[in-house]
């Protein structure tokens, strides 16, 4: 039977240390070998490289213009640790920037809420995010570069929009399986005409200021209770 005697070359390492720094290929190979196949990389590394594209974006730094260096100093790591983890920097990117939308919850089709609160209350949640300056400014920097860079955005969108269109869809299913709106309602078309005022909207009319709490309920009363007198 053969003992397997644990790692003990972490003990020394200096408890602020979040990944290890080393670009020299021989060291990254001996740490390879004694890394377990399946073991995941460092949480707080990965965390810390995310975070410094968001910082990075959020101060204004153009997409053009970032480089896989830049973030590797912002966030402590070598550039080794970096590209192991990303090829390049439009995965990098994208996966930074789908973090942000983390934050928008899920809807609870349990709380007993009408679907027209539900709806006003989910757009609101996603008005609130955009408007934040890290993910307002990160979601300006990334479609700026639809002319130069349109699988950029694709990628966001299929990663970080999409997502986001899914939970409206379910919002709007629930309330045509309960009967509070018609069974024959476009749900595609709703979503676009739900989702495309608030962008417009905040990157338009409300550059420097959140988006009017009465919008919302007022995009949700026209577009989906109707516009016609009944």
């Amino acid at each position: 039977m053969t003992t397997t005697h644990a790692d003990h070359g972490s003990a020394g390492r200096h408890p602020g240390h979040v990944a290890d720094g080393c670009d020299d290929p021989g060291c990254a190979g001996q740490k390879d070998r004694r890394r377990k196949p399946g073991r995941p990389r460092s949480e707080a590394a990965e965390r810390a490289i995310l975070d410094a594209v968001l910082e990075l974006l959020g101060q204004g730094v153009p997409y053009g213009s970032l480089s896989m260096e830049q973030v590797a100093s912002r966030a402590g790591v070598g550039k080794a640790t970096v590209y192991r983890r990303w090829q390049n920097k439009e995965q990098l990117v994208v996966d930074a920037v789908t973090t942000l939308w983390t934050e928008c919850p899920q809807p609870d089709l349990a709380d007993g809420q009408s679907t027209r609160d539900r709806l006003v209350q989910y757009l609101g949640t996603m008005a609130d995010l955009m408007h934040s300056d890290r993910a307002g400014l990160v979601f300006a920097s990334v479609m700026a570069t639809g002319m130069t860079n349109p699988q950029l955005v694709r990628r966001y969108q299929q990663v970080a929009i999409e997502p986001r269109r899914e939970q409206l869809r379910v919002i709007l299913r629930h309330g045509m399986a309960s009967g509070e709106l018609r069974p024959d309602l476009d749900v595609e078309l709703t979503v676009r005409m739900l989702a495309g005022p608030i962008v417009l909207t905040m990157k338009t009319e409300c550059l420097d200021q959140p988006l009017p709490p009465e919008f919302a309920a007022a995009l949700v009363d026209n577009l989906i209770l109707g516009v016609g007198a009944r």
